[in-house]
């Protein structure tokens, strides 16, 4: 049979691992390479983008067993996002500053530190989440990461600021709940106080630990549990910006220090000044009320 007649019958013959499971699937490592980060800042993506390992059906790609695998539709995402060129940014910063500090230019290194490039995680939130539902009916995990890192004591990994956000945050949506009297269920267990909430109708459960000194075990990767923190608190943020502003007070609170020294938590001051705040919206909005009518009366 001639070439030619082969390939009308028979189609053109296909180049290896540019179709099947071989085209769609493609290993952590390849994809480290393709990208040209770091596995540190490989899997810090992933966790922001909302994107986990696939596992193929039927064989695996290559005959390779036990090898993670991500698809190709989800690499070429993370390739396209602008949080990676800020990545990208900070690493060269580093290196600048650790070749200061090795020249024991220390002046010089910390007068780098206000030049590191920054970045928001707000596109990434608008991205996943769409729409206010979606972003309520996934916010299980992320109170109950927000409520853990509120109570763990601040050593090791965990930094001061981090323990600060997460309090004032929890502090803002147990306020919020007071307030509008979303609790509707609660039960106290060994792991913790568990509350259920409805939220514009959605249900809404998380668990508080208990107020006891709570042990920090070493063989926990905080780094992806801090990656976490990173997205849900802007999430949360999203969140209690928009419950806020359905009952016309401006978020955050403007809490002041004597707001804080007069009352024995966090929480209280956030409940007693979000009530503050609530009267006087409620007061601007009917005598906004009142003066419309009176014009049109006039």
């Amino acid at each position: 049979m001639g070439s030619k007649r082969k390939l009308s019958r028979m189609g053109k013959k296909r180049k290896a691992g540019k179709a099947g499971l071989e085209a769609t699937f493609i290993g952590r490592s390849a994809c480290v390479k393709r990208l040209q980060i770091t596995l540190k800042d490989f899997r810090r993506l992933c966790i922001l983008k909302g994107i986990y390992p696939r596992e193929p059906r039927g064989r695996t790609p290559g005959n390779k067993k036990g090898q993670v695998y991500y698809h190709i539709k989800d690499v070429r995402a993370i390739a396209h996002e602008p949080i990676l060129e800020k990545f990208r940014e900070f690493r060269a910063f580093m290196k600048k500053v650790r070749k200061a500090a090795g020249r024991n230019e220390k002046d010089e290194a910390s007068r780098k530190e206000k030049y590191a490039p920054t970045y928001t995680l707000h596109h990434l939130v608008r991205e996943r989440y769409p729409r206010f539902d979606d972003a309520l009916n996934d916010l299980d995990d992320a109170l109950t990461l927000v409520y853990l890192f509120a109570a763990l004591p601040s050593e090791k990994r965990i930094k001061t600021t981090v323990t600060q956000k997460a309090k004032r945050l929890a502090a803002s949506w147990g306020a919020y709940c007071a307030t509008s009297s979303s609790v509707t269920k609660s039960f106290v267990s060994v792991k913790g106080v568990y509350f259920e909430a409805n939220i514009l109708g959605s249900t809404i459960r998380w668990i508080v630990p208990h107020s006891f000194t709570q042990n920090v075990p070493p063989d926990v990767d905080y780094r992806v549990m801090l990656t976490f923190f990173e997205f849900y608190e802007t999430l949360l943020g999203f969140v209690l910006f928009k419950l806020y502003s359905d009952m016309g007070v401006r978020y955050p609170l403007p809490i002041t220090s004597a707001d804080q020294s007069g009352f024995s938590s966090l929480l209280a001051a956030n409940l007693h000044v979000l009530s503050r705040e609530v009267r006087s919206a409620k007061g601007s909005v009917s005598s906004a009320v009142r003066e419309a009518v009176e014009n049109n009366e006039a």
